[in-house]
């Protein structure tokens, strides 16, 4: 009977280190799934501005259930719209629109959902600042 239960305890004690340790054989598991997280974490747009060549990229960070993200924009996007260079985060509110906040809060640019995986700017009225997601 003693030699049942010490088994039993051997058994379980390696179903805990286990559970605690993961599954060592295949290590890029956990690697992909952070990797994967990653890039979940990070939506891409193309910034277009009308009446202006060229395009830019915006990066918001923190996936898509963020309501308020950080937001990288490349250089490109400073030579198209000046203003653009104050834009620190993306902050979203409940019907879809996206505002760029400056980081003392103030609104840079405020775009309204064109149809699902594209934005429009409402404010400034001019130049159009559409955003199209990558």
């Amino acid at each position: 009977m003693k030699g049942l239960s010490f088994l039993t305890a051997l058994g379980l004690l390696g179903a805990a280190s286990f559970a605690i340790l993961g599954d060592n054989e295949n290590p890029t598991h956990s690697v992909s799934k952070q990797v994967q997280e990653h890039k979940e974490a990070l939506l891409a747009y193309q910034l277009q501005v009308s009446g202006r060549e060229g395009s830019c990229t915006v990066v918001r960070h923190g996936g898509a259930n963020a309501l308020r993200a950080e937001l990288d924009l490349d250089h490109e996007c400073i030579a198209l719209m000046p203003r653009l260079a104050e834009a620190r985060y993306w902050r979203q509110d409940a019907s879809g629109g996206v505002t760029f906040v400056a980081a003392d809060g103030r609104p840079i640019v405020e775009f309204f959902a064109a149809d699902g995986v594209a934005y429009e700017s409402l404010r400034p009225v001019a130049p159009l600042v559409a955003l199209t997601a990558k």
